[in-house]
């Protein structure tokens, strides 16, 4: 059986603290064990820890899915992420969360737990993200963040490890451009077949937002037979390319782009996703055996916007 506990640490329990209260606020009712929140004396210099969830894996444990909520204790403007992603972790989504239920805590959940809008994301091999000049995030005191942990285990042995989010702070001053993460891609028509094969699917920016918008760090996402990515923008009968570039699932970073693209409603963007596939026909999905085909965007101003493009 899997057992976790939650650690919400730094700000979150210096803001219990400071009400006299010490736990996670858990109220998981799955027989999940919650930690008290502390401080955790592993975070580096410079650093905060926004939300973390510790987890044991048996030994091969397929994918499985906890999530971390925790309210913000005072407004915070955020210049760089950190991610902890022990072996274990597929990926982690931080994503907004509107609804006052569960408690903060971690509790069990699957892929679709999400909020609506995503303000950070992090994959294998992902390193810290640091925002341009500029450019950044404002959580407000109150909002609610939710973490969504896609862990697995392959291995012959019982793995643990502390999946979370670490944040460099700014001043409000120094942040002129709140940001936020849209996936463009295809989902629910992916049909990747054996051998190697080049998938696409589009989405139209008017999904996203009815003004310009201005794209600054690009990355991409598939899953273990994905090799390239190519993202195209159509404007008219002019072709963009935003990205042409190969594929490590091992190795997933968001790349800068300087200078900033501005992305306008009246544009489709269409991710072609081209896979090495030894095996038999294989459809979009969370595992890591399934496969997924998304161009990540990061941009600014950020527009409330559902985190995923797709449809096209």
């Amino acid at each position: 059986m899997l057992r976790s506990k939650s650690r919400i640490v730094g700000i979150w329990f210096c803001a219990l603290a400071a009400c006299g209260g010490g736990g996670s606020g858990d109220g998981d009712d799955d027989g999940v064990d919650a930690a008290p929140g502390d401080v955790d004396s592993a975070v580096p210099d410079g650093w905060t820890s926004l939300l973390e969830g510790d987890w044991t894996l048996p030994a091969g444990q397929p994918d499985t899915y906890y999530c971390v909520y925790a309210t913000v204790p005072r407004d915070m403007y955020i210049k760089a992420f950190r991610p902890l992603i022990p072996i274990g972790t597929h990926h982690t989504v931080l994503t907004l969360f509107n609804n006052t239920s569960p408690a903060d805590g971690i509790h069990p959940c699957n892929v679709g737990t999400n909020g609506q809008s995503m303000i950070y994301g992090s994959g294998v091999g992902s390193p810290d993200f640091n925002f341009p000049t500029g450019v950044g995030l404002h959580l407000r005191a109150g909002q609610r963040l939710l973490l969504n942990l896609h862990l697995y285990n392959a291995s012959d042995s019982t793995i643990s490890g502390r999946s979370g989010t670490l944040v460099q702070e700014a001043t409000a001053g120094e942040i002129q451009h709140f940001a936020e993460i849209v996936l463009a891609g295809p989902t629910f028509t992916l049909n990747v077949p054996p051998g190697v094969s080049t998938q696409s699917g589009s989405c139209n920016i008017s999904q996203i937002t009815s003004e310009p918008i201005q794209v600054f760090s690009l990355s991409q996402h598939m899953h273990k037979t994905g090799t390239h990515m190519r993202s195209v923008i159509t404007r008219g009968q002019q072709e963009i390319v935003l990205q042409d570039i190969d594929y490590n699932f091992e190795n997933q970073t968001f790349q800068l782009v300087n200078p900033h693209v501005e992305l306008l409603p009246t544009d489709r963007l269409t991710t072609y996703c081209t896979y090495n596939n030894p095996g038999g026909a294989k459809q979009f999905g969370d595992s890591s055996d399934d496969e997924m085909c998304f161009t990540d965007l990061f941009y600014y101003p950020a527009q409330g916007a559902n985190f995923t493009c797709t449809g096209l």
